[in-house]
């Protein structure tokens, strides 16, 4: 009796704790949903149970449909777990060797004798990575271009991420069995796990499941980021799924259903370097050994891990990217583990007041960029990625607690100045610059080439937020739309061949002449542009 009363106790116990976190969760991701500053699906599990799984956001935001815990969403580098496992099950089974050299699959690959199926796995093989969809289209393509490029550095002796190498191993795979690389991995891990919301082709799919991805995502206004026309970046990272599906995948790794106990030590293994082994992103949470994968891409980011010692297991996916996804997983990690966190109260601030912030501030060796869009206020630092900034008052934001941006304005009352504190501790302020944005063009249609500095376009005295250029002499080529010389902020076409995006495909110039361009960003999330030959 006495041991029955200790296990009731003991049941009785975890499960307070678990409801306690259960509402914990539940308010951390209700607040940043509600301000907009998330729109997907979140699950956490402890020891197999999953104690937290819940959605947010829109997975259409023109049509208001609401994210479930079925949505469906991409999950890019994710992926590479799946093509990893593949290639470990495959060496088990004694259908080749991590210690395969890259010259058994392609004779002719310049050192292939040198790249090792490990090295490619474990990011060290000196292929450099390639983005670039025109590369990629096809195996023949691919291995014919990335055989052209010099090798990095000597295999082996340093790390450096590249998809190239996992779209190597999507080939190999394909040798290695016979079928192609999608069918395998639905053969060996979808079916056996009864994955029915993970797959491939993710621009076939038509379940009303379906979450499409956002470079901007809001309660009232939304655009659409770019869709790749083919299954991009393959074996690399062209798989959707669920958090429901991902976690069976989780469950299968850690009961060794899918891969030998000692084949995913070696897998968990740093291989050269401290925070990727086989396939696997080795990291730490609270000095305790996480595994697992991010993904990340055009209106994507999703996070997957599982903490080993505790057997916690964390997935979130995301349909927008400025979803703020690190700040939010880290909140999430105190509340699991009793540590302290805060959620910022947001202020409601009039939209004419957050428009008084606009603006390009520099400080000498940066600039700082900011635009506001149905209440949302967005930074950008120059080269580096977009940001939400959660509003504490008028003239005082947050990333987070040490990541701060203080507006100062001037005698007059106008706001002439941003002081950025970042989280090391460092703190830069810009000057609030007369001029607005200057964005330009960059290609090989233009006579500065992909290498070169932008050809600046003009603006409109009248509307400031419309360039242009006209009668300029652009070569038969492509190009693309950039801001300041910056690659970290660059338009080109969507797949639809109308409208323009981030990091899109190329746009073309189909002959010799001189051309009229326009380029309106007067709809901040959602520019226009126009190209037409001058008229003679």
């Amino acid at each position: 009796m006495r041991t029955l009363l200790t296990c009731v106790v003991v049941l009785l116990t975890a499960t307070s704790l678990y409801s306690q976190k259960t509402k914990q969760l539940e308010k951390l991701l209700a607040a940043y949903g509600q301000n907009g500053q998330f729109s997907g699906s979140v699950l956490v599990a402890e020891k197999g149970k999953i104690i937290f799984e819940k959605s947010y956001g829109y997975r259409n935001g023109p049509k208001k449909e609401k994210n479930t815990n079925n949505s469906l969403y991409r999950i890019f580098s994710t992926t590479k777990m799946f093509t990893a496992t593949v290639i470990l099950k495959l060496e088990e089974q004694g259908k080749l060797s991590l210690q395969d050299k890259l010259s058994k699959y392609y004779p002719d690959f310049p050192k292939g004798d040198s790249i090792t199926v490990a090295h490619l796995l474990s990011h060290t093989s000196g292929i450099p990575s390639e983005q670039n969809t025109d590369h990629t289209v096809d195996e023949k393509t691919f291995i014919q271009y990335i055989s052209g490029k010099p090798l990095e550095f000597s295999p082996g002796s340093q790390w450096n991420y590249s998809n190239s190498g996992y779209y190597i191993l999507g080939y190999i795979i394909k040798k290695v069995t016979g079928s192609d690389y999608d069918q395998v991995i639905e053969n060996y891990i979808l079916k056996p796990l009864q994955m029915n919301h993970t797959g491939f082709h993710f621009n076939m799919v038509t379940d009303e499941n379906k979450a499409f991805g956002y470079e901007f995502l809001s309660d009232n206004a939304s655009s659409e980021a770019f869709r790749f026309k083919t299954d991009h970046p393959f074996a690399a990272g062209a798989m959707y799924s669920t958090v429901g599906d991902l976690f069976k995948f989780n469950e299968a790794i850690k009961n060794h259903q899918l891969l030998k106990k000692e084949t995913l030590e070696k897998a968990f293994t740093p291989y050269l370097k401290e925070h990727y082994g086989l396939g696997i992103v080795i990291s730490s949470v609270l000095g305790k050994k996480a595994v697992g994968h991010d993904g990340g891409g055009p209106g994507y980011r999703s996070r997957y891990y599982r903490v080993l010692e505790d057997d916690l297991c964390i997935i979130v996916i995301t349909n927008s990217e400025l979803s703020r996804i690190n700040l939010i997983v880290s909140q999430m990690e105190n509340i699991l583990y009793n540590k302290p966190y805060n959620i910022p109260t947001a202020a409601k601030i009039p939209l004419q007041d957050l428009k008084k912030l606009e603006g390009v501030y520099s400080t000498g060796d940066t600039e700082f960029y900011i635009t506001v869009t149905d209440g949302q206020v967005v930074f950008r630092e120059k080269n580096n990625p977009r940001c939400l900034l959660y509003p504490i008052s008028s003239t005082y934001f947050q990333l987070d607690e040490t990541f701060t941006f203080t507006f100062k304005p001037n005698k007059a009352g106008e706001i002439d100045a941003l002081t950025v504190r970042f989280s090391d501790g460092k703190i830069k302020t810009g000057k609030r610059q007369a001029t607005g944005a200057r964005w330009g063009i960059i290609g090989d249609a233009t006579p500065s080439g992909w290498d070169g500095k932008d050809i600046p376009l003009q603006s409109d005295p009248k509307n400031p937020k419309i360039f242009f250029l006209k009668n300029y002499p652009l070569k038969k080529g492509k190009f693309k739309f950039r801001f300041d010389n910056d690659w970290g902020y660059v338009y080109g076409l969507s797949d639809d061949g109308k409208s323009i995006a981030l990091e899109a495909y190329d746009l073309h110039i189909v002959e010799d002449g001189k051309y009229d361009i326009v380029f309106d960003t007067t709809h901040s999330i959602k520019p226009q542009y126009n190209i037409r030959k001058s008229v003679q």
